[in-house]
This record gives structure tokens, C-alpha cells and sequence, in this order.
């Protein structure tokens, strides 16, 4: 296209220039990837920076990034190998406490098994069983245990815990002081972050309650299928030898 009359040429400036062929360098990699594998002999002589300060080929960059690549595949590998061995082993100690606790003769034999398993195979350091009853009738016997409590479902104490009743899945993380107080009692300082269990779906029929004296054992985030299955499990035992 030719210039009219008078119309000065707009010449671009050295920088612009470079500019350009790099732009058209970068769209004909992209579009010939396989430039490269062409032109072997290339990969050692080019140079890029390094954090370090120093060139390096391209060759000995694209190794440093496949070495950090396979750092972190490696690291990832090792985590997901790691959290399958413990899910394991909760899956064992899970199926393990619930033969206990569904073959027991007696309640109080059931109690025993569920207290002792969950203090030597789950590290928990207190525990604490609410056993619910209607009001209006006479409240079911219970084992005799320290820590298994019957109590009216409409019972003043328990509705600090309305909030944990009513959700669908178990609650970890940090009680109230009232709370702790009312289920562990002269235990509550070891209780220092908790696992709060309720037991049965649309009725409540109780609440198991763990703590333990390691702030991260029953973290906020912490998943809670074990937990779902273990309230399951107590919630079987109780209806085989309390069906109200």
C-alpha cells in the first residue's frame, strides 16, 4: 500500500523490532512443537537465567524443573500412601470394636468393650455417654459406669448442645467450658479438643462424647466417616440392649 503525498512513514523503534520477531519466535514454537526434537544440538547451546544468577541451557533448566516436578510427585505419592495406611488401620480397629460391641452378652459387657477400645485403640483420653429417655416415662436402666449418664431428652443441661443434636454428622474441634464440665466433670481439662458423636437419626437416642489432652486430635477439619460408622455402631448396641 503506497503513502499518500505528504504522509511521513512511522518507523518503528529497535525495541519494537525485537519485540516483533520474538512474538513471531513464541507463535512458531507454539505452533511446531516438535522444533525441538528437529533440532537437537540447539537444546544444549541455548541459554536462559537462572534464580541463581548464573545461564544455564535450556537442557539443564528443563532438568532442574522435572527434578522439582518429581520432588513433589514423589511427596504427594509418600502422603497418599501414608493416609491409606492409617485409614487401614482405623477400618481394623473400626470393625474390630464393632465385633466387640455387637457381640456382647450383657450391657454392661457392651460398655466395657466400647470405653476400652476407643482408650486404647483411638488414643481418646476421656469419654463420656449420654444415654436420651422421654420424659414422661420411666428412664431405661443403664450400665453401671462413672461415665454413662441417663437424662431426659428435654433436659435443661443439654441445650448447650442443641446445635450439635440437630446436625446430620458428628462435631470435632474446642467445647465451652459448660459443655466440657457436663460431660467430662472432674476430667474436663483433658478434654481438650473433642469428638461429639450424636447417636440415632430422627429421634436422638444419646450422644457419645471423646476428648483428648492433644489440641489437634479432634481438629475442626478433620473428616468424619469413621466417626459416622462408630456412631452407627453405638447406636446398634444401644437399641439391642435399650430398645426405647
Amino acid at each position: 500500500m503506497r503513502k499518500k503525498a505528504g504522509e511521513k512513514e512511522t518507523r518503528k523503534t529497535p525495541l519494537e523490532e525485537v519485540q516483533e520477531r520474538e512474538q513471531s519466535i513464541a507463535k512458531y514454537l507454539q505452533t511446531h512443537p516438535d522444533f525441538f526434537a528437529r533440532h537437537p544440538d540447539l537444546l544444549s547451546e541455548l541459554t536462559i537465567p537462572h534464580p541463581s544468577g548464573a545461564a544455564i541451557s535450556l537442557v539443564e533448566r528443563q532438568l532442574a524443573l522435572l527434578r522439582g516436578q518429581n520432588r513433589e510427585l514423589k511427596r504427594q505419592l509418600r502422603d497418599l500412601i501414608e493416609n491409606a495406611m492409617v485409614n487401614d488401620d482405623l477400618s481394623k480397629k473400626v470393625h474390630k470394636l464393632a465385633l466387640g460391641v455387637l457381640t456382647a452378652a450383657t450391657p454392661q459387657a457392651a460398655i466395657e468393650v466400647l470405653f476400652s477400645s476407643l482408650q486404647t485403640g483411638f488414643d481418646v483420653d476421656v469419654i463420656a455417654l449420654r444415654l436420651f429417655f422421654d420424659g414422661k416415662s420411666l428412664p431405661p436402666p443403664a450400665p453401671d459406669h462413672l461415665n454413662v449418664m441417663r437424662v431426659s431428652r428435654n433436659a435443661p443441661e443439654l441445650e448447650v448442645f442443641a446445635s450439635v443434636l440437630k446436625s446430620p454428622q458428628p462435631i470435632c474441634g474446642r467445647l465451652t467450658v459448660e459443655q466440657r464440665d457436663y460431660l467430662f466433670g472432674e476430667e474436663a481439662e483433658r478434654a481438650v479438643s473433642c469428638a461429639l458423636i450424636p447417636l440415632g437419626e430422627e429421634q436422638r437416642r444419646g450422644m457419645l462424647a471423646m476428648g483428648s489432652q492433644e489440641p489437634n486430635r479432634f481438629r475442626a477439619d478433620l473428616g468424619t466417616i469413621f466417626l459416622d460408622y462408630l456412631g452407627v455402631i453405638v447406636e446398634r448396641a444401644l437399641h439391642r440392649h435399650w430398645p426405647y
